[in-house]
């Protein structure tokens, strides 16, 4: 009969190595350095303990347990911390989108400054910003604290229902641009200005 052995564990240098990598992610600096060198030195010296003194006196499937719980532990804070951290970073994105005085002119105006300067994507947002509020100028619809680009964009294809398809495809692009996950180009705004006019002429269907 074959003895079975234990399962590989991560060294106690390797397992640092993957805590400070996960740590220094952008998510977590909102929690300030203080805080950050906290967390690391607390688990820098738990490995150490699991690598030496604990792992030998607890035995190779002690010391497994044990870096199981402080997984499960490392997994908690990022649960706990980071998550609220990135609702709050996006709650103060969304709080951005219409909590801005400028009227529809002068949306339209910034983006077609930012246009003619070559910055495409800005002159995208500011049009897509335009289109919605020109859409609550003629009280088509409300803008309510914390409304999202695409939110927005349900509320105009309500009103506007031949808008849905053009106002969905410039919410794509304005989340695409605001968080990072891409660019716009002459085809994007262009695409925003046409929508932004066919918002300030379309009729809204009897009912």
């Amino acid at each position: 009969m074959s003895v079975i052995e234990p399962p590989v564990v991560p060294g106690a240098d390797e397992a640092r190595r993957w805590a400070v990598d996960e740590l220094a992610k952008e998510e977590y600096a909102s929690g300030g350095e203080s805080w950050l060198a906290r967390v690391l030195d607390w688990f820098s010296r738990l490995l150490d303990g699991l690598g030496d003194g604990i792992g030998g006196a607890v035995g190779p499937w002690g010391a497994i347990g044990i870096g199981i719980l402080v997984a499960a532990v490392l997994a908690l804070i990022v649960w706990l911390v980071v998550g609220p951290l990135r609702r709050n970073r996006r709650r103060a994105v969304e709080a951005e989108l219409f909590d801005d005085d400028r009227d529809a002119a002068a949306l339209d105006d910034d983006a077609d400054r930012a246009a003619r300067a070559g910055d495409f994507a800005t002159a995208t947002m500011h049009a897509y910003r335009a289109t919605i509020r020109r859409l609550a100028e003629r009280s088509l619809i409300d803008l309510t604290p914390g409304l999202t680009a695409h939110e927005a964009a349900e509320l105009g294809g309500g009103a506007l229902a031949k808008l849905a398809v053009p106002l969905a495809a410039d919410a794509d692009v304005f989340d695409r641009i605001r968080y990072g996950h891409g660019g716009a180009g002459p085809e994007e705004y262009a695409h925003a200005r046409a929508t932004l006019e066919r918002a300030s002429t379309a009729k809204a269907a009897v009912t």
